[in-house]
């Protein structure tokens, strides 16, 4: 007790008035919750972000804007602190000046992975890092499941951006029904490993999520803002996709970055006419975020595409 104040921790066990009630009432609540930083009513409702650790350009974006829009509409982001999407999400949040949740699956003193030493301390101040787990545990791999439920059951929704096939975020997507919690998923590039959990997903019934709002007018209690101007003023459907394909050609990538520029599009609909085109096999993603128009031989090329191996991701 001694340490966990020196270190600004509070404890809080279910009876406190402080303990989220909407984690009180699951079958399997924690005992009790080490926190740092602040715990408030309005953070239900709350939409979890999640998603792999090796995610691609792509899906960094994507879990970044949608983490801002959700956050902009006063909702709070919960994640999980690690590399990649979770990150991603968190900063996203922090940059609407919104308020996000960490669930680590270590002690709350031994912030995993290190290099989010940093980030820890930013949503501790602008909302809070929580854990189950005595001070000074360290980050096994069998903790991070247990940790899933937290993050799945302290909100209303689950977002899963990027994931492999056997990635914990499916995991925590699974624990999401069970708990009668909505299940979201940002589709992706079919032939890309990340992409292969939120398409199976979306195939079993989960909700596709393009932009914050998708998520938002399925999350009961939420009141939704008026549409900003600025996406009113986005080319939709094919005149967004026209405009993209002006500025590609099949001979030299141009970067996501350099995509925007030149066509003058916000981030949302720029990704979303871009993934309409991947699956319209008019564009070819390659690495780095950069992207070609599609030669018609090359389309047989990309529905052909094999080699896609199922890897393991605790997460």
């Amino acid at each position: 007790m001694r340490r966990a104040e020196g270190l600004s921790i509070r404890i809080l066990i279910r009876d406190d008035p402080g303990f989220p009630r909407i984690l009180a009432q699951l079958p399997d609540p924690p005992p009790l919750l080490y926190v740092r930083g602040e715990l408030r009513e309005t953070d239900d409702p709350a939409v979890a972000v999640v998603g792999s650790r090796r995610a691609t350009p792509y899906g960094l974006e994507m879990a970044s804007l949608l983490a801002f829009e959700i956050a902009a509409a006063g909702v709070t982001v919960v994640s999980g602190l690690a590399r990649g999407i979770d990150a991603a999400a968190h900063r996203g949040a922090l940059e609407a000046g919104g308020r996000t949740l960490a669930f680590l699956g270590s002690g709350i003193d031994r912030v995993y992975p290190r290099e989010s030493g940093r980030l820890a301390e930013r949503i501790s101040k602008s909302g809070a890092i929580l854990s189950e787990f005595p001070l000074g545990s360290a980050p096994l791999s069998g903790n991070f499941p247990v940790r899933n439920r937290l993050i799945s059951g302290v909100t209303r929704g689950t977002l899963v951006v990027e994931a492999a096939p056997r990635s914990g975020s499916l995991i925590t997507a699974r624990l999401a029904l069970e708990q009668g919690r909505e299940v979201f998923a940002v589709p992706g590039n079919v032939t890309t490993l990340t992409a292969l959990g939120p398409n199976l997903l979306i195939q079993q019934g989960a909700k596709l999520a393009m932009r914050g709002r998708d998520v938002l007018e399925e999350i009961p209690g939420v009141v939704l803002p008026p549409e900003a101007e600025t996406a009113a003023r986005e080319p939709r459907g094919s005149a967004a996709e026209e405009r993209i394909l002006r500025h590609l050609s099949a001979a030299e990538p141009v970067a996501l970055d350099d995509l925007a520029r030149l066509t003058k599009m916000e981030a949302g609909p720029l990704l979303a006419a871009l993934l309409q085109l991947e699956m319209d096999e008019r564009v070819k993603q390659l690495a780095g975020a950069r992207f070609l128009r599609t030669r018609r031989k090359d389309i047989g090329q990309v529905a052909g595409h094999r080699g896609i191996a199922g890897q393991s991701e605790n997460h």
